[in-house]
């Protein structure tokens, strides 16, 4: 059963390796190249990619353009940036959860808060995708501090953004290869 756990993680894993590709394509483009390339629809029955000069078909239905904006001093790199910084949240917080919810169905709960990146998943997690903030309420200081690897999450932080060198996209990777082993090691 473990198997389709390992699977779900892998998909989760390509998903972030196909969006890091985006992330490259992103920082190739030009401020002229959005304004000139294709339009993005989100129409009623799925997503267009669609030439500036046509028109949306007319099975998109209802529709959204998508369209960058954001502050007045918006630019692509950071927009791409942002973009990169979602994957990593989404990376870690969908590892997570599927063995989170892998364990409690199969009554593994207490096998997995056993693991050393347990509780500075569960925390790092919760700060990424919450509140995108260290909001610690009173269960979580009293794990505090909690470590992983060379990484220390303690209450000092309380209030303050997650910063990027702390928790970057090589930690994503090698706390998932973590969680990927547990994974494998699960009946």
């Amino acid at each position: 059963m473990a198997d389709v756990l390992v699977q779900h993680l892998k998909t989760i894993r390509s998903n972030f390796s196909a969006g890091l590709y985006a992330y490259c394509l992103l920082c190739r483009l030009k401020a002229e190249d959005v304004a000139t390339g294709n339009r993005v629809i989100v129409g009623e029955d799925g997503l267009y990619c669609i030439p500036r000069h046509r028109d949306v078909p007319a099975e998109a239905g209802k529709y959204y353009e998508a369209q960058f904006g954001g502050s007045p001093d918006f630019n692509l790199k950071r927009a791409a940036m942002e973009f990169a910084k979602m994957l990593l949240r989404n990376f870690t917080l969908d590892s997570f959860e599927a063995i989170k919810r892998y364990c409690e169905e199969m009554d593994q709960v207490e096998k997995m808060r056993a693991e050393p990146w347990y509780q500075f998943t569960r925390i790092m997690r919760n700060s990424l995708t919450h509140t995108q903030r260290w909001n610690f309420n009173r269960y979580d200081l009293t794990r505090l501090p909690v470590t992983w690897r060379d990484k220390t999450v303690d209450a000092s932080m309380d209030g303050h953004e997650p910063d990027f060198e702390f928790y970057d996209w090589w930690d994503g990777c090698e706390l998932w290869e973590e969680m990927n082993e547990f994974a494998r090691s699960l009946d």
